[in-house]
């Protein structure tokens, strides 16, 4: 919450201005955003009626990929808090499409594995995912398109360890708030009185 208010304190009236700011279209950050959203325009019809979402489907995907699979495996895997996962995993479990083993080994792990019916639905996301690749593909030459993964790879690591993060929006809060004010130019009655005195001219 703190880290929210600072944010807001440097990008608000008392900090950078609209001409300073990038273009949001422009910003690696929101340009992934579009993608994700697009993701899910054209997924929906096709792996709504399985009751996934893209996140539930990533999970089929991952489990049809590498067996089964640990749900901390799938944690990190997803890059998605614990609790999230655990909801998609229950829900799957209710329409049929996983398992869930807890190891006996080690009493406190749980194993999430493909149903039958898991994996019929694994074919269609399969298939969907090609097609989405594929679509990609004509885009870009094999090169390029190693290049686009190994950027965007690089993107998450990068932002997997921002230790410094707080510390970086406190500095530009404090100096944004010691930047001057710029000049406003005055709408209010001076300005009506120019208007007016022009037209009488």
């Amino acid at each position: 919450m703190v880290l929210e208010m600072r944010i807001e304190n440097l990008c608000g009236d008392g900090g950078m201005t609209q001409g300073d700011l990038p273009k949001l279209e422009n910003r690696v950050t929101f340009l992934t955003h579009r993608i994700n959203a697009r993701l899910q325009q054209l997924s929906s019809p096709v792996i709504s009626p399985f009751g996934l979402d893209l996140y539930s489907s990533r999970i089929l995907y991952a489990l049809a990929q590498n067996g089964p699979m640990k749900v901390g495996q799938l944690v990190e895997l997803m890059a998605l808090p614990q609790s999230t996962i655990s909801h998609q995993i229950k829900r799957m479990e209710r329409n049929g499409l996983v398992q869930r083993v807890r190891l006996l080994e080690d009493n406190r792990s749980v194993e999430v594995s493909l149903t039958g019916e898991g994996k019929r639905a694994t074919r269609v996301c399969t298939a969907l995912s090609d097609a989405i690749q594929a679509r990609i593909g004509t885009a870009f030459d094999p090169e390029e398109l190693q290049l686009l993964t190994h950027g965007l790879q690089r993107v998450f690591d990068l932002l997997s360890d921002m230790p410094d993060l707080e510390r970086q929006i406190q500095e530009g809060s404090a100096a944004a708030e010691k930047e001057p004010a710029s000049p406003v130019a005055d709408d209010g009655e001076s300005g009506g009185h120019d208007r007016g005195a022009t037209q009488r001219s």
